[in-house]
């Protein structure tokens, strides 16, 4: 390395802070493997972003002193030895583990992740896919985390010009000050407004970070008149600040909109252990411990490591390992960090001369590796794509059978149905093996009955939906604009089937009435109706306040849809509305909202303002898996992702739906036997896939049950409502 480059390390080096980023990666590990319960440990990130703004502001503002400029090809080539050796061997090596472990359908998904994790767009490729940071999902990316490298890496290439502009002022450390502040200001606003309005945009992008990477450069600058208040008050504010730290980590948790206003918490709590440095009676000195240095220096490795660590294998056992695995699985990424630190790092950093007397060549070397872990990407993806089968054709759809005349028997009686019952099957035959007699409620742990020896096979070569569209074998009305998402508080007008026809039915509820969709299309066209639909996420219609999990707030939006929906429902008067929800989507915003009781009179306050004739839809059996991706792993035997009762039933599936129902009068409309047919129950059924996700069933699946669903409104409709169709139009 060159003099400048020297002084400047030596100028910058602070052994406090190499122990706070000790501090900021213990964090994120320790909430990442679920060793301890420290649900706000992501805070670390927080850490990060203002050590980094303080870090690389200072750099810069030092050289501008030294120099009367700053030397941008300079500062890019030592980034880019100081960040990409180690980056891309991680993202390379993860990349390759990724494709031997993940499940087949997920391989060119993860792929798409590398290359644009590698391109420094991975923040915005997560936002677009993942949404919520912190929502559940079946497999998670094992190139999540390059998310805030992606922040800082975007932050990187745009803060040196600024600084360089704004140091042109008179005072250069006033004007660059002055555009610190004037970012701090605009990114916070910017934080608060989109943290209430698109939480994951506000947790991901660089604009709603900005602020506290500019607060880190605030203390650069301001270095001087800072080191003016008296040691007293540092040292209080910096104890006060690692306090809060740590409580925060503790009690926070990913139920909130984040970062919103608490993130000035850990934000300014770095800030304040920053400042303070190695004040007298300040935490310095315990920052500066050697097992928090230790980690400090091996921090941005360990940041690389961990969580592939962590991922994969949980992946690969389709369960998460338990903690003594977990614990094991640390230490490995400790050890593997310090040798990347050791073996990577340090050598680039501190090494190869001719790198560092030539700036260009350092920087084609880096974009040189990005071009190769890109293609290399996006020929992983081609390739998996191209084991799927993807340059075969998708599966034909099968016509429905109609049977000539309604059958009297099945589902949708005036009284409730049996549980479980299938309306292919008599009422008298027996329920599927492990269920409950007819009135019993549904088990909520899995029957004790040993069920019969099931032979599996092979997913069938045709099976419908192909299998790498199953995810995507969704109602149409998503693409048609008309499933309502978490802004809308007023229902679009959608007509379907005959929009003159003299019969109108109204779906109405969430995504688990939407999944309906296909099925009572069908039956429309063969009946001749019209079909209007109101449905919105995640909003089930229920007369009580619950929350958004993806807005993290009350679901304001829902109330305000659902009333409309009984407005528009009122005027247009439908001859039969079917209703239907998610037990899973009520999340209320009180302890007591969440008894059986309560949600299902919620239920029936709603049932009860709709007009014409009402049936509920009973909400489908949970998958509790990625049925398509554990589909892509066991193609050669489905038996493998069947869905144990314990699972399929949990959530006191139908409960909600039957005392609505008895409580309203209203019909009830129950495919639970059919969707579940069995212990356990079977995720390919006639040659189809039947979930496409953890809790929707596929588009396929839902229009082959058209006839059956014909029969029921045979049944619980007057037969003069129901004209049969004319010869030769049954579809």
């Amino acid at each position: 390395m060159d003099a400048p480059v020297k002084a400047e390390a030596r100028d910058a080096f602070r052994p406090d802070i190499e122990g706070l980023r000790g501090v900021a990666v213990l964090l994120v590990v320790l909430f990442h493997s679920g060793l301890i319960a420290l649900p706000g440990g992501f805070i670390g990130v927080d850490v990060f972003f203002v050590i980094s703004g303080f870090l690389i502001t200072g750099l810069l503002i030092r050289e501008h002193d030294r120099s009367g400029t700053v030397r941008l090809r300079a500062f890019y080539a030592r980034r880019v030895r100081r960040l990409l050796p180690a980056g891309m061997v991680a993202l390379a090596v993860t990349l390759v583990a990724a494709s031997l472990i993940l499940a087949p359908l997920d391989r060119p998904g993860a792929a798409l992740d590398a290359a644009a994790t590698a391109l420094s767009i991975g923040n915005i490729r997560f936002a677009l896919a993942e949404g919520d940071y912190f929502a559940t999902v079946a497999a998670p990316s094992p190139f999540l985390h390059f998310w805030s490298l992606a922040v800082e890496e975007q932050f990187y290439f745009v803060w040196p010009a600024l600084v360089l502009v704004a140091a042109r002022a008179r005072l250069p450390r006033v004007g660059v000050g002055t555009m610190l502040a004037i970012v701090f200001a605009a990114s916070l606003v910017a934080n608060l407004v989109v943290s209430a309005i698109a939480v994951n945009w506000a947790f991901y992008s660089l604009p709603t970070r900005a602020w506290q990477l500019s607060l880190g450069g605030l203390l650069a600058v301001g270095a001087v008149p800072l080191a003016r208040i008296p040691g007293l008050v540092s040292a209080t504010a910096a104890w006060l600040g690692l306090a809060a730290l740590v409580a925060t980590a503790i009690v926070l948790d990913g139920s909130i909109p984040y970062p919103g206003a608490v993130a000035l918490v850990p934000t300014l709590a770095a800030a304040a252990l920053i400042n303070a440095g190695m004040t007298a009676r300040g935490p310095g000195r315990l920052l500066a411990t050697a097992p928090l240095r230790f980690l400090g220096r091996i921090s941005y490795s360990l940041y690389l490591w961990h969580w592939p660590l962590l991922v994969l294998p949980a992946v690969a056992l389709e369960a998460e390992p338990p903690v003594d695995v977990r614990l094991a699985l640390v230490g490995l990424a400790v050890a593997v960090a310090w040798l990347s630190w050791r073996c990577i790092e340090e050598p680039f950093r501190t090494g190869f001369p001719t790198l560092a007397r030539y700036p260009g060549r350092t920087v084609l070397a880096g974009s040189t590796a990005v071009v190769l872990v890109v293609a290399s990407a996006g020929g992983l993806a081609l390739a998996a794509e191209r084991d799927l089968g993807a340059h075969l054709p998708a599966a034909p759809v099968a016509a429905i059978q109609w049977d000539p005349e309604p059958s009297p028997t099945g589902l949708g009686s005036p009284t409730p149905p049996a549980w479980g019952s299938d309306p292919t099957v008599p009422a008298s035959s027996p329920a599927p093996t492990g269920a409950p007699g007819p009135g019993t409620p549904p088990p909520t742990i899995a029957p004790t009955v040993t069920p019969p020896p099931v032979t599996y096979v092979r997913l069938p070569s045709d099976v419908r939906p192909a299998l790498r569209d199953a995810r995507l074998d969704e109602e149409r009305l998503r693409g048609d604009g008309c499933l309502a998402f978490e802004g809308a508080t007023k229902p679009r007008t959608c007509v379907y089937g005959e929009p003159d026809a003299p019969f109108t039915v109204a779906l109405v509820g969430d995504s688990h009435a939407a999944q309906w969709f296909p099925a009572i299309e069908a039956v429309a066209l063969h009946r001749h109706w019209r079909v209007l639909t109101y449905v919105k996420v995640a909003c089930p219609f229920v007369d009580m306040p619950i929350r958004n999990i993806a807005l993290k707030r009350e679901y304001t939006e829902c109330a305000a849809f659902r009333d409309a929906t009984i407005a528009a429902l009122g005027k247009v008067k439908p001859d039969l509305v079917l209703i239907g929800l998610s037990r899973f989507a009520i999340h209320p915003l009180t302890s007591d909202g969440r008894s059986l009781a309560v949600q299902s009179a919620a239920f029936a306050r709603v049932v009860a303002r709709l007009p014409g004739h009402v049936a509920i839809m009973v909400d489908t059996p949970e998958a509790g898996r990625d049925v398509p991706s554990c589909l892509s792993r066991h193609t050669a035997d489905v038996g493998e992702c069947a869905i144990e009762a314990a699972v399929a039933y949990r959530g006191n599936l139908g409960e909600i739906e039957r005392l609505a129902a008895e409580a309203t009068g209203a019909d009830l409309i129950d495919f639970t036997g059919r969707v579940c047919r069995g212990d356990p129950c079977p995720v390919v059924v006639d040659g189809m896939i039947v979930f496409r996700d953890t809790r929707h069933i596929t588009a396929t699946f839902s229009r082959s049950m058209a006839p059956d669903l014909d029969r029921i409104l045979a049944r619980i409709i007057e037969v003069d409502h129901l004209q049969p169709p004319p010869v030769g139009t049954g579809t």
